[in-house]
């Protein structure tokens, strides 16, 4: 084996190693930006009308799992309330894409979409029954 080929190798072989920490996944918590607020890029769901109680994603995700996170003036930390049938408003902050937010029930899916517009939606008829979220591409 060639140095240069040697280098190809071991290039590809770090790639493998770093790449997966790179990439959402169930392993990496999906956490937005990890700061308070609904920032761009985010979708958002907030436990109740205020905004102390909030989660955001980046990305597709089941809310099983999810927490959302705590907000006072003093400090940001994951609470003990699921996002998983506990979420009353969203944001859809997506740069691109529209949501659906889906609630599964007796074998089937109830979906409610909403656009990318910055506005915050009540869910309406999935209130508090949301298990997970979709961006459609």
């Amino acid at each position: 084996m060639n140095v240069r080929t040697f280098r190809l190798v071991a290039a590809a072989a770090a790639l493998a190693v770093v790449a997966p920490a790179l990439m959402p996944g169930a392993a990496h918590a999906d956490n937005g930006d990890g700061k308070p607020g609904c920032a761009h890029g985010e979708i958002c769901f907030w436990y109740s009308a205020g905004d102390t109680y909030q989660k955001q994603f980046w990305y597709t995700a089941n809310h099983g799992g999810n927490n959302f996170m705590y907000y006072d003036q003093y400090s940001y930390r994951v609470s003990s309330k699921p996002v998983q049938d506990n979420a009353l408003q969203v944001t859809n902050r997506d740069t691109r894409c529209r949501i659906r937010v889906g609630n599964y029930s007796g074998g089937l899916w109830t979906w409610r979409e909403f656009p990318n517009d910055n506005a915050r939606y009540h869910l309406g008829d999935i209130n508090n029954r949301n298990d997970r979220h979709e961006r459609l591409c």
